[in-house]
C-alpha cells in the first residue's frame, strides 16, 4: 500500500524522538550486553556468538490507527560475535597464578531495523583492551568502528510530483564510531558507553523532511551495572539497571531482576520508564546454546492498538574455557 511520505516520516521520526532514543529497542541487553557497549568484546571465556528477533507491538493495524497506515510497528534483527586474542582468564573464582595481566578483544555486529516505510541497517567492527586491576577485578576499553545506512523504500511512497527525488526513495550511508568502558569481577559488572559519536545528518538540506533536530544521528549515552547475590550452591539472584540518555530527551531507565537456578534455567521480569513490563525466561544448554524469550507489556496508550512485544535471542559458546567469570556467568 502506498504511503504519504509526510506522515510516514513523521510517524518514523517521531517514534523515535518520543521513545529518546534513534537507536532499537532490546529487552535482553543483559544477555548480551556487547550490543550496548564494544568494550565487552573478548570478556567472555568462550567465543561468544548470538542472533535476536525483536517484533514491537505485535498486530498493530489500521483500525487502532488514526492515520490509518499499517506498518509502524518496529522490527529488528541483528548478529553479534566477539572473541578474545590469545590465553585469557578473567576474573576468577578463585586465583590462578598463569592469569594475564592484559589481553585484547574482536569483535563485530550487524543490526536491522525497519519501521514503515523506513529502515536502518548498521555494521560495525569492535576492538577492546582489557587490563588486570586486582585478583578478581579487571577493566576493558573498547571501541565500534563501521556504519549506518538509512533507508527510505521509494516504491511505498506518494507523491503530488512524479519528478520529486523522493519518488525513487532515499539511500544514505554515513560512517558511524561509539566508545565503550566495562569493569567487572566475579561479583559485579558496571559500564558506560557513547554511540554515534560522528553525529552524521542524513539527508541534504534542500529536502526539507525534518528540522535539523531529527535530521542528524544523536549521540546516544548508555550506562549499565548488576550484581550477582549467591543465595545457595543452586540459587542466585542478579539485579541489574540501564540508564539511556539522549539530548534533548529526559533520562530513561530501566531496572531489572533475574533468578537463576543451577547455571542451567533463569526467569526475570524488568520495568521500563516509559510503563512498560517485561517478562523474562531462558537457559543454557550443556554451556553451548542460550536462548531466552522476552514479552513487554505496555501500560501506556499504544498498548490498547497492539498485543504487546516479543523478542528472542539464540547464542552459541564456541571454544570455553572453564572457571572464568565472565558477562555470561551473570546471565
Amino acid at each position: 500500500m502506498k504511503k504519504n511520505i509526510l506522515v510516514g516520516l513523521a510517524l518514523f521520526f517521531t517514534f523515535y524522538s518520543l521513545q529518546a532514543q534513534q537507536r532499537p529497542q532490546y529487552s535482553q541487553y543483559m544477555l548480551n550486553n556487547f550490543i550496548l557497549n564494544p568494550a565487552v568484546a573478548g570478556t567472555s571465556e568462550h567465543y561468544d556468538i548470538k542472533a535476536g528477533y525483536r517484533n514491537q507491538w505485535t498486530g498493530i493495524n489500521d483500525n487502532a490507527d488514526p492515520t490509518n497506515i499499517r506498518g509502524i510497528a518496529p522490527r529488528t534483527l541483528y548478529v553479534t560475535g566477539h572473541m578474545h586474542l590469545g590465553q585469557h582468564i578473567g576474573p576468577y573464582r578463585g586465583k590462578h597464578r598463569n592469569e594475564p595481566k592484559n589481553f585484547h578483544g574482536l569483535g563485530g555486529m550487524i543490526v536491522a531495523d525497519k519501521t514503515d516505510i523506513t529502515s536502518f541497517t548498521s555494521f560495525y567492527l569492535a576492538y577492546s583492551f582489557n587490563m588486570k586491576l586486582a585478583d578478581n577485578l579487571r577493566v576493558a576499553l573498547g571501541t565500534f568502528l563501521g556504519g549506518q545506512q538509512f533507508r527510505l523504500d521509494g516504491s511505498l511512497v506518494r507523491v503530488r510530483d512524479p519528478l520529486n527525488p523522493l519518488s525513487s526513495g532515499i539511500t544514505k550511508t554515513v560512517p558511524d564510531g561509539s566508545l565503550g568502558a566495562w569493569i567487572y569481577s566475579s561479583d559485579f559488572y558496571v559500564g558506560a558507553s557513547a554511540h554515534q559519536l560522528f553525529q552524521n545528518k542524513l539527508f541534504a538540506n534542500d529536502l526539507n523532511l525534518a528540522n535539523q533536530g531529527l535530521n542528524k544521528l544523536s549521540s546516544h549515552l548508555f550506562l549499565t551495572g548488576g550484581y550477582l547475590f549467591k543465595v545457595n550452591k543452586d540459587f542466585k539472584i542478579i539485579p541489574s539497571f540501564l540508564v539511556k540518555y539522549v539530548s534533548p530527551a529526559p533520562m530513561s531507565f530501566d531496572i531489572n531482576l533475574k533468578t537463576r537456578y543451577k547455571d542451567m534455567m533463569w526467569a526475570g521480569a524488568s520495568y521500563r520508564q516509559d510503563g512498560s513490563l517485561v517478562f523474562l525466561l531462558g537457559g543454557v544448554i550443556k554451556n553451548l546454546i542460550e536462548f531466552g524469550y522476552a514479552f513487554d507489556y505496555s501500560t501506556a496508550a499504544i498498548s490498547r492498538t497492539n498485543a504487546g512485544s516479543h523478542e528472542i535471542i539464540v547464542g552459541v559458546r564456541l571454544n570455553p574455557q572453564g572457571r572464568v567469570t565472565s558477562p555470561s556467568d551473570f546471565w
